[in-house]
């Protein structure tokens, strides 16, 4: 049998292919798996699962940010290719980032931006390989997708949180570390004011992402199971009109029957077109209202410059009232 080192030196090459389909060989719902917290030292791989980096001074910038947090830092092969909209094909995306999970020596992984992508490497993802080599992966818009995935296929908790390419604020590079590196219960306040949907307390697992990338999710292997969990979404350049289609697509889909909570953080440039009917507040009191759920507005998760870190999967207690997130549980292992 080929040993796991042979395979990925022929695959290097093109000699074998990725496994496909073995999202389908998955039964019943994993145990939860922290990763590790990162330390001083520890190697960080940075990978491109989607869109292609335009500007390839980001690439510095990245290291530069993950050097001061004292972290080595490793790039994927295939991170600068470019084919079409995407950082390297499907094949090579996919391969960048199972060579990261395999390798002893990568303590995490973080995306280098989002865009489009992640779905189509799917096929080519061994979720056993990810399970039992367990490690932080971070990243967020089109990387729902793979929260989601590693979430429900593997037990894995990931985290929502900044790609390389982010602009990393001091309230970004903060909550990364005080998420990932020091991985104590973490507070989440919103100082910058938010707007109570509807006040409480609700305790359940912290589910959720880009709006649009989880909509598409329905129907897919990859659907979240959403029962019980305090769900946070965000987006960017979405008029009220699609913020309202998406979460109608959702309610009809009954993804919303059995929340807990629920968060929207932030909509980066979705201004309302001329002579709109609706903000995007009147939209969400539409449908998250009714539910009687504790609901706010205003968290930093999103495509604005401060951007959460937020682990996906874990435990969590949300005061609507307060506009306070903490986790109920160490955030690493």
């Amino acid at each position: 049998m080929m040993n796991r080192s042979e395979f990925l030196r022929l695959s290097s090459i093109g000699a074998v292919t990725l496994p496909v389909g073995l999202t389908k060989k998955t039964t019943g719902k994993p145990e939860l798996i922290k990763p590790k917290r990162l330390k001083t030292g520890d190697k960080i791989a940075f990978t491109a699962p989607a869109g292609l980096l335009h500007d390839h001074r980001d690439f510095r910038r990245m290291r530069e940010v993950m050097e001061s947090l004292g972290l080595e830092v490793v790039f994927g092969e295939f991170v600068r290719e470019r084919h079409g909209y995407f950082a390297g094909t499907d094949y090579q995306r996919a391969l960048d980032l199972m060579r990261f999970f395999d390798d002893d020596s990568v303590d995490a992984i973080v995306a280098v931006r989002g865009g489009w992508g992640c779905a189509r490497i799917l096929p080519h993802l061994d979720y056993n390989v990810i399970k039992t080599n367990p490690k932080i992966y971070c990243g967020f818009s089109d990387n729902t997708t793979l929260h989601m995935a590693f979430n429900k296929h593997c037990g894995l908790i990931t985290y929502h949180g900044p790609n390389g390419a982010s602009e990393w604020t001091d309230i970004t590079k903060s909550s990364f570390k005080k998420t990932l590196m020091d991985g104590e219960d973490v507070v989440y306040s919103s100082p910058k004011g938010f707007t109570v949907i509807n006040p409480g307390i609700a305790k359940g697992r912290l589910m959720g992402g880009n709006l649009t990338i989880l909509t598409t999710a329905l129907g897919t292997d990859y659907q979240p199971d959403l029962t019980d969990a305090i769900l946070f979404v965000e987006d960017i350049a979405e008029p009220p009109y699609k913020i309202d289609r998406m979460l109608t697509h959702l309610k009809r889909a009954k993804m919303l029957d059995n929340l807990r909570g629920f968060i929207f953080g932030q909509c980066t440039n979705c201004a309302e077109p001329r002579g709109a009917n609706f903000t995007i507040e009147e939209v969400l009191n539409d449908h998250i209202k009714p539910l009687g759920i504790p609901a706010m507005i205003g968290k930093d998760i999103g495509h604005d410059p401060d951007n959460l870190t937020i682990p996906v999967g874990l435990q969590a207690e949300l005061d609507s009232k307060t506009g306070t997130l903490r986790t109920l549980e160490s955030t690493v292992a």
